[in-house]
Formats: C-alpha cells, sequence, structure tokens
C-alpha cells in the first residue's frame, strides 16, 4: 500500500512533486476542480433590496449544483465600489464572485478615479435578472402617457423634478433624447423615493419595475411607460415609442475577477443559466419583478463595454464631472 504524501506527477520533460490533494482535486482534463471549498458571493450594496434577493434565490441551487456552500457577504458602500475592488483584487479561481448592479457601469461616468478598472480588472459572467425602468407620475400630474410628459415638459421648462434611486444619470439620458429639461432629484433608495412621490411631494420618479409595483397596483401613483416591454406590467407602452432610443433597463449580473480561466467563466454562466431554468427560481424572481437572463458569456461582456461607454456620453453631454 503506497502511503507516501507526495506523488511525482510527469509535466512536461521534467519531474513535479505535487501533494496529493492537488492531484485529487484535479479533473481528467488536467483543470483544477471547481469548487473545492465554499464560494463567495460578494453584494457590493445594501442588504433587503432587488440586487440582495436576487443572489439570495439562486445561491441556494448553485450550492445544491455545486456541492458546496455558497455564502452571501454583503460588501456595502460608495456605490458599490467598495464590494466590487474586494472582488477585483481576489484570487481569479472561482471561489469569490460578486453580483452587482447596473451601477457598475454608471460609477465610471460620475468618478473620477476608481481602485479598480471596470472594463479589465472584472470579467462579466452572465445576467442574473433584468427589471425594465418605469417612469411613473403623481396621479394629479396631468399626463396619462410619456408623448403627454415631453409636451409638458417642453411648455414648463425647468419647472418639473424626477426622482431617480442612486444617481440621476437615467434623468439625464431621458432629457437629452426628449430634447426637455426635467430637474433631478437623486434619492439614496427607492423606497423613500417612491414614499415622496406617493405623497405628492415629487411628481415624477423612474425606477426599476421591482421598487415601483407596489405603489403602482395600490393606485398611489401612475405608470407613464416602461424601458422595455415588461413581464409584470405588459399593457404598458415602452418609452422608445415617444422617446427613441431610451432603452434603460434595470439589471443583477455576475462577474469574476481578472484573469479567471475562460473554461472557468464559461461553466458558471452555464451553471448559473441552468439554475435560472429551474421553475422555483424563476418564479421567485418574477414575484421580485425580475425577468431571468443568462444570457452567454460574451453577448453580456459586450453590453457592460457599451452601457460604460454610453453612461460616460451622457454624463459629459449633460455636463457632469467626474467626482
Amino acid at each position: 500500500m503506497v502511503r507516501a504524501k507526495w506523488v511525482a506527477v510527469i509535466w512536461g520533460f521534467s519531474g513535479v512533486l505535487m501533494p496529493m490533494s492537488a492531484v485529487q482535486a484535479q479533473t481528467p482534463g488536467g483543470e483544477a476542480a471547481f469548487p473545492s471549498k465554499l464560494v463567495r458571493l460578494v453584494i457590493p450594496f445594501a442588504v433587503g433590496g432587488s440586487g440582495d434577493a436576487s443572489a439570495r434565490i439562486v445561491a441556494p441551487f448553485l450550492t445544491e449544483r455545486w456541492k458546496q456552500q455558497v455564502i452571501i457577504d454583503p460588501r456595502p458602500g460608495a456605490a458599490t465600489v467598495v464590494g466590487t475592488d474586494i472582488v477585483a483584487k481576489s484570487p481569479p479561481d472561482g471561489h469569490t464572485l460578486m453580483v452587482n448592479s447596473t451601477q457598475f457601469t454608471q460609477s465610471p461616468a460620475l468618478m473620477a478615479k476608481l481602485p479598480y478598472d471596470p472594463v479589465n480588472d472584472l470579467v462579466p459572467i452572465t445576467r442574473i435578472m433584468r427589471t425594465p425602468q418605469v417612469i411613473v407620475a403623481h396621479p394629479q400630474l396631468p399626463v396619462k402617457n410619456i408623448r403627454e410628459l415631453v409636451a409638458l415638459a417642453r411648455a414648463r421648462p425647468s419647472q418639473l423634478n424626477m426622482a431617480n434611486a442612486g444617481n440621476s444619470l437615467p434623468t439625464y439620458y431621458f432629457n437629452i433624447l426628449a430634447k426637455v429639461k426635467i430637474e433631478t432629484i437623486p434619492y439614496k433608495g427607492a423606497g423613500p423615493m417612491m414614499v415622496d412621490v406617493a405623497g405628492g411631494h415629487v411628481p415624477l420618479a423612474i425606477g426599476a419595475v421591482s421598487s415601483v409595483q407596489a405603489a403602482v397596483r395600490t393606485g398611489r401613483v401612475s405608470m407613464l411607460g416602461v424601458t422595455s416591454k415588461s413581464v409584470t406590467f405588459p399593457d404598458v407602452p415602452v418609452i422608445s415609442r415617444d422617446v427613441p432610443g431610451f432603452d434603460v433597463d434595470t439589471w443583477f449580473a455576475m462577474f469574476a475577477p481578472r484573469g479567471t480561466p475562460r473554461e472557468l467563466v464559461m461553466r458558471i454562466r452555464d451553471d448559473v443559466a441552468a439554475v435560472l431554468q429551474i421553475a422555483e427560481v424563476r418564479k421567485r424572481l418574477l414575484d421580485i419583478g425580475g425577468e431571468p437572463s443568462g444570457e452567454p458569456v460574451d453577448e453580456f461582456a459586450a453590453q457592460v463595454r457599451n452601457e460604460i461607454a454610453r453612461w460616460k456620453n451622457v454624463a459629459k453631454t449633460a455636463g457632469i464631472k467626474p467626482q
């Protein structure tokens, strides 16, 4: 019986000694097995929102699929920068991943110095879910749709306010494309924003379907349009019908550190996509206003690059200087 702790492994023309555990942890193809320990899923925003919820919905099913615990690690701060930087500097072995949001593509337009390169230091894997953005109004505002809103905004330049959760880039983008001037009011979260709109303190807001659906269903606000066809509100017209090109969605997606092998990135994407096909997962995402995604790696990576460029252009056109 062989009791030796070390075995010789032939690598090229030389003998390399490796621990027996390392040999056992390799797949027949030679790649290190994944996962070989628990997987940390970093959430760079506050607990309780849609992004946090989406991660918690898929994590148990990935745990079951991978036979290793997938834990949620909330690291909020600085508009997702704190948690994102942690992942960017983590070992590229798949055991530290991140679920980030559209905010990831907007931060480069608003912050002059990020501690990481959003294009080169993080690897996009796939979206978990997307949710259209919605423009809503207090019922007393005399508009019923986007066409009427644009007409009112042109008749009363700088006299309308629109609330935004997070940052005001979506409103600036709407202003540019619709050729109007609606003042922006940023809120730290969708909850306080919707309280103020429903209470009549702010006439307009733009936010994700998942954030506004409760106020819409109770009649406290009215929907004027969605940025893309919504499963939750299929009869609401898309905004681009009256403001061509306005296609802003909120999404929550998985990323890995730079240097993660492509084969491993593809494996993780395929496993996430498989989980998103589970009926229970799909139902739970739809219940929070999300629409399951799971697109291919290269398709999502291209979208991330395009959105980073778009938001930088919006900020420049609106005269916003990164801080």
